[in-house]
């Protein structure tokens, strides 16, 4: 099954038919994903299945760094985890980075220091664990690689 991804913008309009299943958290993405306020295509997106179902929100945790980084993020609404679209997430992330070769050479993610559920979708978009760090806000987590080159 395939996602429709909807930029997130001040003047995003969709019809999903699940809401009221959603609507708490989405609002909540939608908002959090708002206020970062960075300019596509390194904000957020809206995932939809074709039945225009919202099934979670992905996005850059900020634009490119001045060595061509990016970070991806990616959430799934809490009724729709472990069917796959965390991953379909990540990966229009990576496509999306990877459409602008001029600007990011490089994907950085970060998880929990454990095999979970963001650890695997790490894996299966190609990334690559370097280790354990210290990070400043979130402190122990694996950090993950991707090389567009």
């Amino acid at each position: 099954m395939s996602l429709l991804f909807l930029p997130v913008s001040a003047d995003i309009e969709f019809d999903c038919s699940n809401y009221d299943t959603v609507s708490g958290v989405l609002m909540e993405a939608l908002e959090a994903t708002l206020a970062m306020g960075y300019p596509e295509p390194w904000g957020g997106y809206l995932a939809l299945t074709e039945a225009q179902e919202a099934v979670g929100i992905c996005a850059f945790k900020g634009t490119p760094d001045e060595a061509r980084a990016v970070e991806p993020a990616w959430f799934t609404f809490p009724p729709y985890e472990n069917r796959g679209y965390g991953t379909r997430m990540a990966a229009h992330l990576v496509r999306v980075a990877a459409e602008n070769p001029d600007q990011v050479v490089q994907l950085i993610a970060h998880t929990e220091p454990e095999h979970n559920a963001s650890a695997k979708i790490c894996e299966r978009n190609g990334f690559e664990l370097l280790g354990e760090i210290e990070h400043p806000q979130d402190g122990r987590v694996w950090r993950w690689s991707r090389s567009l080159r």
